[in-house]
């Protein structure tokens, strides 16, 4: 049985992982309790109690071949692999014993089959759980339902909100309130800012909120919406989504989540509040059972089909859990992004990377889903730290991850590859005595161009190493500087010339051209074969700017400067840009960065604009001057430079510097819609 139950909350509580501990959830209806499992289930009492009065159970449940409660969802066993069981079977008795925090579930599906349940402290199998704010990724679904069935289409997302609800008085709006779309309030931009003091005022007085009251009340007393207050904040948005639901749907939005959603998953215990507006609530007071929350994962996992029935549009589930925004808050991790509720985030695992979409809410609710491996996870708890993802990325996903070796370590000398966190290339190979400098590999990964510096090499001196039958060879000194690559690997560019492969090496040099005569300090080419290179002129003052040089009817233009986006500040060198020509990348000092030099990132707009660069953050830039980013020709990797400018006895400087490597997702995980 349902309960859509009237909770009153105040709306100042924007960080739920905090508010969420101190609710109170009155339950007047008693469930039919089930005996057919060992799974621990509420009693008559525990069902009528607030959460926080639910007793610990005297015995944590931890099954590894969960039963069949003919609630529509298939069994499975975990696993024949004993060491991987064995490693979720740990994990499950840790959290038992208190180790990771105060979780109350964790339960796993793979490939559409409940392979293993386990139930803590507060945790029934039919005692439904608060959601907190991974309620919000549940209302992402239910809009993605009026779309499916016709109400409304992929289109309506880029349309004024307010054009939905008709009972609005749009002489009373602040300006730009029709600048908000259903796209904007599903990814926290609505724009609307309301003082804390007028909205206590506003809650003081519910009668007026009363269905789209609630809206007009915000639209009245918000700020002007603009572009700049259109950015990313933690708000009551899905509320503007609810009110859009219940406008468009027949009937009302509360018989439309059970009839057209609930229903048709089987789901049957659980509680939706409803909110001040009369409205079912978007946003939190949500409570549904571990094994439902699996439900709501198959339905991500599966691209919105249930039971082969497409209840949600599969281009709406693919943009839902896109990248689009970048959350903001404190207390949101920096390596996740924001689609429509749905976070998304990357785990690297055995030196590859799997995305994995989440849903998550205060208190440790996470549903998280990673296509990849047909894997959903439901957590459910009552933590104030919340850090149990910490185990999910050691252990649980780590389970699933059949190819244990998914990269030719011994191309990269045997040197085992890094995840989101920068480490030393320092292969023994090719540097003996710690004299390795740096160096680029050719596109087969047959050959590495590298440098030498210190011990016995006073000055820098080039060599080459060959991967022949096998194994790398033995290097040898080249006349070859600092080479870039053609896509195809058949083209070197050296400096203001190029070499083309030949069946018995490279050819001799050969001019680029005129086009290249003021460039300094690198260039990088992409398959287009448009040349980005920095310059620089007497006028510049040492700044030093980035240009391109396209190819146009078989000749390479007049270079072109690039705008303020990417040439604002000092020491503008060593540009990076992406095959495709979507990101840009270089090392420059600016004011906002972290000591000497830093990496900078901008990805280019649909429009062919370059978007404000990025600093890529404290993990790859640090108070020394770093530089020279370059990404593998497979695009696993991104290698730069990491260093400091020494001055000597006689006054003259030097550069000493390593080369460090980390996995090239860095880079999308700064990627976001504009």
């Amino acid at each position: 049985m349902s309960i859509f139950h009237t909770f009153h909350f105040d709306p100042h509580m924007k960080t739920t992982k905090l508010c969420i501990l101190t609710i109170i959830i009155s339950l007047n209806t008693v469930f039919a309790q089930q005996s057919d499992t060992r799974a621990p289930e509420a009693t008559a009492a525990e069902h009528t109690v607030s959460f926080r009065d639910i007793p610990y159970l005297t015995e944590a449940f931890i099954d590894a071949t969960p039963a069949d409660r003919n609630d529509g969802i298939t069994m499975g066993e975990l696993g024949r692999d004993g060491e991987n069981k064995a490693m979720i079977v740990t994990l499950a008795q840790e959290i038992a014993d208190h180790k990771h925090g105060d979780y109350d579930g964790l339960l796993i599906s793979h490939k559409n089959k409940l392979v293993f349940e386990s139930y803590y402290k507060k945790g029934r199998v039919n005692l439904p759980h608060f959601q907190s704010s991974a309620t919000k990724g549940y209302t992402t679904l239910v809009l993605g339902r009026a779309i499916q069935l016709g109400y409304l289409t992929m289109a309506d997302l880029d349309r004024p909100l307010v054009s939905f609800l008709k009972d609005l008085d749009s002489t009373k709006f602040v300006a730009g309130a029709e600048k908000i779309t259903l796209h904007k309030a599903m990814t926290m931009r609505s724009g609307i800012r309301i003082g804390e003091e007028k909205r206590k005022e506003l809650d003081e007085n519910p009668s007026q909120l009363q269905g789209q009251g609630l809206v007009q009340a915000w639209l009245e007393h918000s700020a002007p919406i603009t572009k700049a207050s259109q950015s990313y904040s933690y708000s009551f948005d899905p509320d503007l989504v609810m009110q859009v639901i219940e406008a468009v749907v027949p009937g009302t939005a509360q018989d439309f989540i059970k009839n057209e959603l609930l229903d048709k998953m089987g789901i049957t215990k659980y509680r939706w509040q409803t909110g001040l507006s009369g409205l079912p609530e978007a946003g939190w007071p949500v409570s549904m059972t571990s094994r439902d929350m699996i439900k709501w994962g198959a339905l991500i996992l599966n691209k919105g089909k249930w039971n082969g029935e497409q209840l949600v549009p599969e281009a709406f589930v693919t943009k839902a859990t896109s990248v689009i925004t970048q959350p903001t808050e404190d207390w949101q991790p920096k390596t996740y992004r924001y689609g429509y509720y749905w976070y998304r985030t990357n785990i690297i695992v055995s030196n590859k990377s799997y995305t994995a979409n989440m849903a998550w809410g205060g208190g440790g609710i996470h549903l998280i889903v990673l296509e990849a491996l047909d894997l959903v996870i439901a957590i459910t708890g009552h933590d104030r730290e919340d850090t149990i993802m910490d185990q999910v990325v050691k252990t649980v996903i780590p389970a699933f991850v059949k190819d244990k070796v998914t990269v030719l370590e011994d191309r990269y000398f045997s040197e085992k590859p890094p995840g989101l966190t920068p480490k030393l290339f320092e292969p023994k190979t090719v540097s003996p005595e710690g004299s390795f400098e740096g160096g680029i590999f050719s596109p087969d990964m047959k050959e590495f161009y590298f440098t030498r510096k210190n011990g016995k090499y006073k000055k820098r001196t080039f060599f080459v190493i060959h991967y022949e039958n096998n194994r790398w060879g033995q290097e040898s000194e080249t006349d070859i500087r600092w080479p870039q690559f053609a896509a195809d690997g058949n083209m070197m560019y050296v400096g203001k010339e190029y070499r083309k492969r030949t069946e018995i090496g490279w050819s001799k040099p050969k001019s680029l051209g005129r086009f290249l005569k003021e460039q300094a300090h690198g260039m990088s080419v992409s398959s287009k074969g448009t040349f980005y290179f920095p310059f620089f002129k007497e006028e510049d003052n040492g700044q030093g700017n980035i240009g391109y040089s396209r190819l146009v009817n078989g000749k390479y233009e007049t270079p072109v400067k690039m705008g303020a986006e990417i040439n604002t500040g000092n020491y503008i060198a060593h540009p990076y840009i992406s095959p495709d020509e979507s990101y840009l990348m270089w090392d420059v000092e600016r004011e906002d960065g972290y000591g000497q030099a830093d990496i900078y990132i901008s990805f280019r707009h649909k429009d062919g604009s370059w978007l404000p660069a990025i600093n890529m953050g404290p993990l790859i830039n640090t108070a020394l001057q770093e530089s020279s980013p370059r990404v593998t020709h497979d695009g696993k990797y991104l290698f730069f430079s990491r260093g400091e400018w020494k001055v000597n006895e006689d006054g003259s400087t030097n550069w000493v510097g390593k080369s460090y490597w980390v996995d090239a997702q860095v880079i999308e995980n700064l990627r976001v819609e504009q």
